[in-house]
């Protein structure tokens, strides 16, 4: 279970490289990395479900649904999987991956780099920044490890 919270960590710490154009050392598809780290973030709970160790968890599910972000997170990723959402934990249509992006060329060849500037999505709350709902669904997924108390992500 550890390993797959670090796995959410470090897919979520290449978000701004990425969007910095950061290109070769962390990937170079911005909207791959997005649908991972949203496909990540949200199927960390069936390992909360199906880990022996916090088989006493009960609440993954409902913690889940009450959140904003992480009821997006869902919706983001079970449209990826289905193409279709057959059914929705958020109160609207999960758009796609909205991308805007400038390209600034060195003196020499090989010196381009694409710095994303802007990724947004549009969600029950509107259009959103993806970098930012990211974001809040890691700090969702922390407040509710220590909510139960189990112990702290390490960095």
């Amino acid at each position: 279970m550890d390993y797959q919270r670090a796995r959410l960590w470090y897919q979520f710490s290449k978000l701004e490289p990425i969007r910095k154009g950061i290109f070769p050392e962390h990937g170079g598809n911005v909207e791959f990395e997005l649908y991972s780290f949203f496909e990540i973030c949200y199927h960390l709970k069936d390992w909360v479900k199906h880990s022996p160790e916090y088989s006493d968890l009960d609440n993954v599910e409902e913690f889940i649904n009450d959140s904003p972000a992480m009821r997006i997170c869902a919706d983001i990723c079970n449209r990826l999987k289905h193409k279709n959402l057959r059914k929705r934990r958020s109160h609207s249509e999960i758009g796609i991956f909205h991308l805007r992006s400038t390209m600034t060329v060195g003196p020499e060849t090989g010196m381009a780099r694409v710095s994303i500037e802007e990724a947004t999505i549009e969600t029950e709350r509107g259009e959103e920044c993806c970098y930012a709902l990211a974001k809040e669904c890691v700090e969702e997924w922390d407040r509710y490890f220590s909510a139960n108390e189990i112990n702290p992500r390490r960095s």
